[in-house]
């Protein structure tokens, strides 16, 4: 009993995260960003997946990769993320760029 109780207070460092990167990242767009929905807040059936930011009545704003990497997915839908990016980071990370009006090229 003494071991199982030993590994389940080992276990949080074991599979702990690396830690996130500091200043690896920028703003996806050219204006302040503010938040109009946050990542898993409670929606009405589901937990939200992600960041909303308010683009302050502006439509098609240049939306930015917030850092280098290479697209990795487009995904086009009548619901949900609707037109939407993803962008594979060297560091692992994969940033996802959702809701857009368009794309370009």
């Amino acid at each position: 009993m003494r071991l199982i109780l030993f590994l389940l207070a080992l276990s949080p460092s074991l599979f702990a995260q690396n830690p996130y990167p500091q200043e690896y990242f920028q703003s996806p767009l050219d204006i302040p960003v503010v938040l109009a929905g946050t990542f898993a807040e409670l929606r009405s059936n589901h937990f939200h997946s992600g960041l909303d930011i308010k683009t302050q009545n502006v439509e098609g704003l240049k939306v930015y990769g917030i850092a280098d990497g290479y697209i990795s997915r487009i995904k086009v839908a009548h619901y949900g993320y609707g037109k939407a990016l993803y962008i594979t980071h060297p560091n692992g990370y994969t940033s996802v760029y959702a809701h857009l009006q368009k794309f370009s090229p």
